[in-house]
């Protein structure tokens, strides 16, 4: 940490927050005249207007051209398989956004764009740390943990985009808290790429908090799920590497799994919900975290701001149980994940009663989950 770091990490914050914040109502605009609007429809849909999509492309935009401008990217040899990749998913997520793909063409990109990262850019990963029970990896078993993890952060982060500010502020957590780490560790380039996203973002959240103006998209989900999954990887392949430095993080994984946390624990959820009730994985419904929460009568600001305090909470409860076993740390996050929503429902109800509340008066307000494999 020096000087010199802050005088790349704060202008690059910048250049992204004001791209962002700048092009939104461009895009906007642009949406709104090709009617690329996401229309209430009475049930899952239920938000009160047309709303634009495509907030990913400026998203996007204010990403690249930040990194591009500050982030020493000839110092980052993975580099040029990470854009390569990150252009499939983002026309991909342009193309869906304007003409909706079925789950299947979704889900072989996505493949294909991992795969040229991982064997491409060499991010495999060397070792789970004895999580499962699982040690050293081989460079093709690695490689092929890699690729199902990008694709499951991917799709898990697309799932949460399904309340105004969710999406976007797990984004600013996940991406802040990755740079900080990239950034302590001395790994300058990868510290300017998570703080560019995070400028990014929150210049998009100018525009996506409640009422939002804007929605992310398939556009955006897409991006922002495969930029967070590599920087993931990279914290996991260079942690390992770290042994006995200050920087170094014992039991990485499970400080990985808590900074997406959300995602993940409302992906496991609705799985395993679908599957019980025998319906497909695939099929669209309202059994999401942030749907049961807005069903409490719980606005959406709240409700957002509710789930990026468990977000932050949970990555405390990560780093405190660091001592445990890794299995038993993991099982201790997950329980403790699984736990929340219910304390939500037991709490809210309580202070509804004691405060006289009207419970349910906007629930009905919840829009769009942004991938149909929701």
């Amino acid at each position: 940490m020096n000087l010199y770091d802050l005088m790349l990490i704060v202008p690059a914050v910048l250049t992204a927050y004001v791209i962002s914040y700048i092009s939104m109502p461009a895009v906007i605009r642009v949406a709104e005249l090709k009617e690329l609007i996401d229309s209430p429809d009475g049930k899952r849909k239920l938000q009160k207007r047309f709303v634009p999509t495509m907030g990913g492309v400026g998203i996007f935009a204010a990403f690249m051209i930040s990194y591009s401008i500050w982030g020493q990217v000839v110092s980052l040899g993975s580099f040029p398989f990470f854009i390569a990749a990150l252009l499939i998913l983002f026309l991909m997520g342009v193309r869906d956004d304007i003409v909706e793909l079925t789950p299947f063409k979704k889900f072989a990109i996505q493949i294909v764009a991992s795969v040229i990262l991982v064997f491409g850019g060499g991010i495999s990963l060397g070792s789970f740390s004895g999580l499962f029970g699982i040690g050293e990896l081989n460079l093709l078993a690695g490689s092929m943990a890699s690729v199902i993890i990008l694709v499951s952060i991917i799709n898990a982060y697309n799932l949460i985009d399904g309340i105004d500010g969710l999406a976007g502020g797990v984004g600013v957590i996940a991406s802040g808290i990755l740079g900080i780490w990239f950034w302590g560790a001395g790994f300058l380039s990868l510290a300017i790429l998570s703080f560019s996203l995070s400028g990014a973002l929150i210049g998009f959240l100018s525009f996506n908090m409640y009422p939002a103006r804007i929605f992310m998209g398939d556009t955006g989900a897409m991006s922002v799920g495969f930029i967070l999954g590599y920087l993931s990887l990279e914290f996991l392949i260079l942690n390992h590497g770290l042994t006995s430095q200050p920087w170094h993080i014992e039991n990485g994984e499970i400080l990985a799994i808590s900074i997406l946390i959300i995602p993940i624990i409302d992906t496991l959820r609705v799985i395993v919900i679908r599957l019980v009730n025998g319906v497909s994985p695939f099929k669209a419904d309202r059994s999401h975290i942030h749907h049961k929460i807005l069903d409490l009568g719980i606005s959406h600001l709240h409700s957002a701001f509710i789930l990026w305090l468990v977000n932050i909470f949970m990555i405390g409860v990560a780093y405190l149980t660091m001592p445990l076993n890794i299995n038993i740390q993991l099982i201790v996050l997950i329980s403790v994940g699984l736990s929340f929503l219910p304390l939500i429902k037991v709490v809210y109800k309580l202070s509804a009663k004691a405060f006289h509340l009207d419970s349910g008066s906007e629930s009905q307000e919840s829009h769009k989950t942004a991938y149909d494999m929701k």
